[in-house]
Parts: structure tokens; sequence; C-alpha cells
């Protein structure tokens, strides 16, 4: 399959109902003339209902461990509200949208990562049953929620997901909706482009710094990998205007 979009949500738009709506308008709009999957998140429901049900969260090494109780939590935020509500707006919005996770059809077949729970990182995507939606017109939207090997229920990095469904497609685009207007410069301004080639010389000169390392390196990655650019954009902004940079070869 050609020209696949893949769209990863999450970030500021989980917690700005405005900007959600505009996103959803605008993404349902693009969808009518491009095939696109988008994938999603969801920590701030995570973390709301881990609350409600009065579970305390346990991190190692900054990371969400995820027992049996947590999971089930994780399931129901992610697979359950969140994968949900993006569907039905996009319904309302006219979009044929199909909400499932990426353990059905074994989409994303996982390694658990042992000192975290059931957490794992994709090792093979199974790409049919997601060309069988796309061939037959419709979006699939899905969640980050995985299978390992004896059909658990793993958790997954979103943008991890994004990136590895993006390379399985050798997606036209892959699209990361953030927190900030793209990857910033010393000055704090915005960088429009980068090639890969220059992303270990922005590293070590300090103008990539902190959480982006991990983000440029993914994006960096999915290019080496066939993808044929990477967008970090400014979720709050919208996909329609996609101030952001973009990363390619």
């Amino acid at each position: 399959m050609k020209n696949i979009i893949v769209v990863k949500f999450g970030g500021s738009l989980t917690k700005n109902k405005d900007a959600q709506k505009k996103f959803i308008k605008d993404l349902a709009e693009l969808s009518k003339k491009e095939k696109i999957i988008l994938v999603h998140g969801g920590g701030p429901e995570i973390n709301n209902l881990l609350l409600k049900f009065n579970i305390k969260s346990k991190f190692v090494d900054g990371l969400r461990y995820t027992n049996e109780q947590t999971l089930e939590v994780v399931e129901m935020a992610l697979s359950g509200k969140v994968n949900k509500m993006l569907t039905s707006e996009l319904i309302k919005c006219g979009v044929n949208a199909v909400g499932i996770s990426a353990k059905d059809g074994s989409i994303a077949l996982c390694k658990t990562i042992k000192k975290l729970g059931f957490v794992g990182n994709p090792v093979k995507i199974n790409t049919k049953l997601l060309e069988i939606l796309i061939r037959n017109g419709f979006f699939p939207v899905l969640s980050s929620v995985g299978i390992d090997n004896k059909a658990h229920s793993v958790n997954v990095n979103a943008d991890t997901l994004a990136m590895d469904i993006a390379i399985a497609f050798k997606a036209s685009k892959l699209i990361f909706l953030t927190d900030v207007a793209g990857v910033l410069d010393g000055d704090k301004k915005t960088i429009k482009e980068v090639k890969i080639k220059n992303v270990d010389g922005l590293i070590k000169s300090n103008i990539i710094t902190g959480g982006m390392i991990p983000k440029i390196n993914s994006c960096k990655h999915a290019v080496e990998k066939g993808v044929k650019e990477v967008l970090i954009i400014d979720g709050i902004l919208g996909i329609k205007k996609m101030k952001g940079t973009i990363i390619r070869k």
C-alpha cells in the first residue's frame, strides 16, 4: 500500500478540548484525500482513572511500571474511553472510522520489558487488518495496546507504535502532534527542516536536548527505514497549518 500517512495523537491535545475538536475536523477533511492511520496514547486519562480507583503509580527509571491492575486501567482508558471518543467524533464528521487496539489482529506483537511489567516494544507489525480496513474505505483509529507471544495485553509507548506502523507501511508521512512547535534552536525558534545526517551534530552541540533527543532519534530511524518524511508539529495549531519541523533525508 502506498502513500499512507500515520498520525500520532497525544500531548496537549488530550487536555485541550477546543484544539481537539479542531484537530478532528481538520483530520476528517484530510482523510477525504489521503489514507490515514491514527495512533493514540492517553496518559492523562490513565492518570485520572488510576486516581479514581485509588491505584498508586509505581515508576522504574522514570517509566510507569504496569502490573495486572494497572494494565486493566490502561486498557479501559486507551481502548475504551480515548479510542471510542476519537472514533465517534470522526464519525460525526462523516468519516468511516473504526476504533481498534494494536492487539486486534496481532497488529503489534511485542516483547515485554521485564522490569516494567506488562510494557513492551513491538518486534513485529502485522499490517493485514489495517490494509483490509483501508482498502475497504475505513479509517483505523489505533490505541497503543499491543499483544505478547502469550496473547497478554501489553502497554506500548504510542510514539514507538506510530513509528513502527509508519515503517511497516513505508509511510509517505509520519506526523507527531506535540506540545511544542517542532525542534527548537538555541533561541527557542523552530528549525523548519532537519536532514537526518545533521541529527547527531545537533545533539552534540546541545541544540537538541532533553526529551526531544529520543523523539528526534526515532524520527531519524523512521526515515532511515523508508518513511519519506517525519513532521513534529504543534498540536494546538493543528494538522492543517503544520507549524513545526520536518525531518527527511
